[in-house]
């Protein structure tokens, strides 16, 4: 975006050198006529150019309002099946008090 934005820069600082250089020619001049033409053409590219780089600053634009934030997950280890069953079988020896007297 930024290169877009420096080259369009350039394209219309071209535009306005030629404008000068040929303000002091004659009228109706080849080299004036000339000029005229090459700054023209500068100018519809330079307007091209912004229009891409306001393009790209209106997808940057939007893909930051609009995206989603990522899910987050936590790193959780797997619980064991194997200590979950020693639990249940040591909570029900120790409220079977009956059985130990």
């Amino acid at each position: 975006m930024f290169a877009v934005a420096a080259h369009a820069d350039e394209r219309e600082a071209h535009v306005r050198e030629v404008e000068r250089s040929g303000q002091h020619l004659p009228e109706g001049f080849y080299g004036r006529r000339n000029r005229q033409a090459i700054a023209a053409r500068e100018t519809r590219i330079a307007v091209r150019l912004r229009a891409v780089e306001q393009a790209y600053r209106m997808a940057i634009k939007r893909d930051a309002v609009f995206t989603p934030p990522e899910p987050t997950r936590s790193i959780r280890p797997p619980e064991n099946e194997a200590d979950s069953e020693v639990e249940l079988e040591y909570d029900a020896r120790s409220t079977d008090t009956g059985s130990l007297r």
